[in-house]
C-alpha cells in the first residue's frame, strides 16, 4: 500500500492518459497526444491540489 500511496500521482497520469488516447483512437481514428498529455497533466495537478487541501492540518481541532 506504501508503495501504490508514494506513486499514486504518476500512475493516476498515466491510466488518465492512456484512457484518453485509446477513446480518441477509437473514436477520431488518430491519438491525439499533445492534447490527452496536457489534459492529464492538468487533471493531476488538480488532483494533487486537492488531496493536498483536504489533507491539511491547519483547521484541525485540538
Amino acid at each position: 500500500m506504501i508503495f501504490i500511496r508514494k506513486y499514486l500521482y504518476i500512475f493516476y497520469f498515466v491510466l488518465l492518459f492512456l484512457l484518453l488516447s485509446v477513446g480518441d483512437y477509437f473514436k477520431k481514428g488518430n491519438w491525439d497526444l499533445r492534447e490527452n498529455f496536457f489534459y492529464s497533466l492538468f487533471a493531476t495537478i488538480v488532483y494533487a491540489f486537492i488531496t493536498w487541501a483536504w489533507d491539511s492540518k491547519k483547521y484541525e481541532k485540538k
